[in-house]
């Protein structure tokens, strides 16, 4: 199972990026972003679980900018 954070900029594109997957059937869920993938993000970003290539296309077609995708390590 591949899980990814994706960072954003802000709350609003965070949630927005929710949206936009879950009409198109990926589940996320909205995390506190980890401290060493902040730089200058709002501070939440999504976990998204397997379909990560899926959701980065979906994204750019939506306009939804993501400022990074990164590993979930978050123990």
């Amino acid at each position: 199972m591949k899980k990814s954070v994706f960072v954003f900029s802000t709350l609003t594109y965070t949630q927005r990026g929710r949206e936009a997957l879950r009409r198109r059937g990926i589940r996320t869920q909205i995390i506190r972003t980890p401290l060493h993938y902040r730089n200058g993000s709002c501070g939440y970003s999504l976990l998204v679980v397997n379909r990560v290539e899926e959701s980065i296309e979906i994204l750019k077609a939506m306009n939804i900018p993501v400022q990074g995708v990164y590993p979930a390590d978050l123990e």
